[in-house]
């Protein structure tokens, strides 16, 4: 039982530790004070370390003998490295989904397509754009969740995870939305249509789309993060 709550809390550890890096709240390079977050958190060394040693697995946290703990950094390269295992795995995924997915995959496909669709209508802010973030992830998950592969399932949601990192801290609210809305309704309607070559090569036509604007404003690929997010703000 103890062992079940100590897993517990290290899930949610990560999760909130994941979603401080991607919003760059921890920022690319910096070293995460276990001293520090234990008070953060209010929680003891043991999860604190289970959960950093997830995020480390999972590509988020990098550790150094005798260094600790750091936050990845961000380049072009390992960009670019994502989006060439999402082009490998998410096509199998959409396959797989198109062809063998149940009526309930549909009708969650269409109704995350209808949530994702009235969030870019919301008049924008903070709080429209975190709601905008929430259904684009539910939006792709669901087009993956019909592919009965739940090992693949969590490489393609790590994988958007890792991406959504540099869309996050690179782009302004709404820009990237505004941008995208035309593939996200071409892919649903694909999917609808159970037309699974058309699924796929939409597919990875977004996410080539995506990786080619996040390259534009991240320019020179020497460049430190913190220029990187320099550049982005003045976009």
């Amino acid at each position: 039982m103890e062992g079940e709550v100590q897993d517990l809390l290290s899930d949610r550890l990560a999760r909130q530790i994941r979603l401080g890096i991607l919003r760059g709240e921890s920022p690319a390079g910096s070293r995460l004070n276990l001293d520090e977050m234990k008070g953060r958190y209010d929680v003891s060394l043991s999860p604190l370390r289970e959960a950093l040693s997830r995020l480390t697995a999972e590509g988020f946290v990098h550790f150094e003998a005798k260094r600790g703990f750091r936050v990845s950094e961000m380049s072009r390269a390992n960009l670019g490295e994502i989006v060439t295992i999402r082009r490998l795995c998410e096509p199998v995924a959409i396959r797989e989904s198109v062809l063998h997915g149940d009526d309930d995959w549909e009708e969650r496909v269409a109704a995350t397509a209808h949530m994702l669709g009235k969030r870019i209508a919301a008049k924008p802010g903070p709080a429209s754009a975190a709601e905008w973030e929430n259904a684009h992830r539910k939006f792709h998950l669901a087009v993956l969740s019909g592919c009965g592969m739940p090992m693949l399932m969590h490489f393609c949601s790590t994988l958007m995870d890792m991406q959504d990192r540099y869309r996050l801290q690179l782009t302004k609210d709404g820009e990237y939305s505004r941008r995208a809305e035309g593939e996200h309704l071409a892919l649903l309607d694909a999917c609808v249509r159970r037309n699974a070559p058309l699924a796929e090569k939409l597919a990875l036509q977004h996410i080539d789309r995506t990786y080619e604007y996040l390259v534009g404003l991240m320019g020179d690929a020497t460049r430190p993060a913190a220029e990187v997010r320099k550049k982005a703000s003045r976009a």
